[in-house]
């Protein structure tokens, strides 16, 4: 699907040619209002489809807010200015990170209600089509919203296309358990309209039921609601079209971006160089002046001799940190070694054009929440069977039955840290189990949550 996404995105941008009657004519929601738009089963695919593309600047600097602040990484570590507020939390409601981030997933919940309020005019030759895209806008709307409140807390519930500034500034913060009802129901709905499995290349990367069932079980774990977060997760584990890769290594391989590890993942390509359709992360993630591909790279998600001290002796998940001295002439930080992950390592041909996808959600991830929900339970045996599925993958031995709930505990938070470096996961996590304070220790709890963007702040 990914290049069909691109091209169908670059199409629904272009300007339409009306003055040259034999010119083909392009609809375009962007440049058509929608009342003049949305009006066959093409356009909404078209639409759909250009949904999708939206997600790509939500995760292009989705490690920026869920990994740098953590003690994994560092971000821009040659300064204390830019990203390096990141790290080292000097970020406050003018941050303006904090506001394309609220824009750009406000922008895609606006593209997904769009499309619900028009499909029921449209008529479909199947309507199983129309229950798949119904499923796949509920989906990536409720994967927004489950963003959005982690990283913000109440946060306005918007469920309907809204067309003008009066309409925007009607909406009010919402409680928390509000969002999160409002993300349960979106995730239900969607469960039964998708496939749990595409095997047409051309649909490669679309919401399947199992990326339904995982994002749903992570959000009843987030809630503390174990059993429904242990039923609901457990089918993910038990579909045979997902599972472990051999290596650790093989889950980040370009060639192979939907193995049988990913659940789901936003979609970027190069298949027009300089059309900035790529990923960014291959020139983010490495040193500056580092050379080591034809990019310009920024020192961006830059691992921490914390991180690298917490893999155990003959993990094959550290052989993908690769070890750099840094030079004289960018040694301001004092900092003697980069630690730097080759996960997302590339050699495209210009900045933003990485053939690298982000794995929203892939299987490993889903086997430690798995457990998670298990030992929250008491069911720490059975948890540590899916740890140590991922350990004996990862080279390491298996930990044994008898460590109790607390060492459970435990070992699946270092499980997790270690096995979802550099992807996002680690700030999310550390939150969620207050953990923050006594693993950074000397930042206020003011902290935990993103802070409002003040225009928006304004708007209430």
């Amino acid at each position: 699907m990914k290049n069909k996404v691109i091209l169908l995105y670059i199409s629904a941008m272009a300007t339409i040619a009306a003055s040259c009657s034999k010119s083909i004519e392009l609809t375009s929601p962007t440049l058509l209002p929608p009342e003049k738009f949305y009006k066959t089963e093409a356009d909404i695919n078209l639409a759909v489809t250009g949904t999708y593309s939206l997600l790509r600047a939500n995760y292009s600097n989705y490690y920026l807010m869920n990994e740098v602040p953590s003690d994994n990484t560092e971000g821009h570590i040659e300064s204390e200015s830019g990203m390096g507020v990141w790290d080292k939390l000097f970020w406050n409601a003018s941050t303006v990170t904090f506001e394309n981030i609220w824009i750009n997933y406000y922008n895609t919940i606006s593209q997904c209600n769009l499309v619900l309020s028009k499909i029921d005019g449209v008529t479909f030759v199947k309507p199983d089509t129309k229950a798949q895209y119904v499923a796949e806008m509920k989906f990536i709307r409720a994967l927004m919203y489950s963003e959005l409140v982690r990283s913000f807390g109440k946060v306005p519930l918007i469920l309907d296309f809204v067309s003008n500034d009066a309409q925007v500034f009607s909406y009010l913060r919402k409680p928390v358990r509000d969002v999160y009802a409002q993300i349960e129901k979106d995730l239900q709905e969607a469960e039964s309209g998708v496939k749990e499995v595409y095997t047409s290349a051309g649909d490669k990367g679309r919401v399947t039921s199992v990326a339904v069932k995982a994002l749903l079980g992570k959000v009843y774990l987030y809630q503390k609601n174990y059993p429904q977060a242990e039923a609901k997760l457990s089918e993910v584990i038990k579909n045979k079209n997902y599972g472990l890769m051999t290596n650790p290594a093989e889950v980040f391989s370009i060639a192979d971006e939907y193995n049988k590890e990913i659940i789901f993942t936003v979609q970027y390509s190069r298949l027009l160089a300089g059309a900035r359709e790529g990923s960014p992360f291959a020139g983010q993630f490495l040193p500056e002046l580092s050379g080591l591909n034809s990019v310009s790279n920024s020192s961006s998600n830059i691992g921490t001799l914390d991180l690298y001290r917490a893999f155990e002796a003959g993990d094959k998940r550290k052989d993908l940190i690769h070890v750099f001295i840094r030079k004289d002439a960018i040694d301001s930080a004092g900092v003697d070694f980069y630690y730097v992950t080759w996960k997302f390592f590339d050699n495209p041909p210009s900045n933003g054009d990485g053939e690298n996808n982000w794995i929203v959600i892939r299987y490993a991830d889903v086997l430690l929440l798995y457990a998670e929900a298990l030992n929250e339970q008491g069911k720490w045996e059975l948890a540590l069977d899916e740890v140590n599925k991922v350990r004996v993958r990862a080279g390491v031995r298996a930990l044994a039955k008898t460590l109790g709930k607390e060492q459970t505990r435990i070992a699946i938070k270092k499980e997790r840290r270690v096995e979802l470096c550099y992807e996002g996961h680690r700030w999310p996590d550390l939150v969620r189990w207050g953990d923050f304070m006594d693993v950074l220790n000397a930042y206020n709890t003011k902290y935990w949550r993103g802070a409002f963007p003040p225009k928006e702040f304004n708007k209430l």
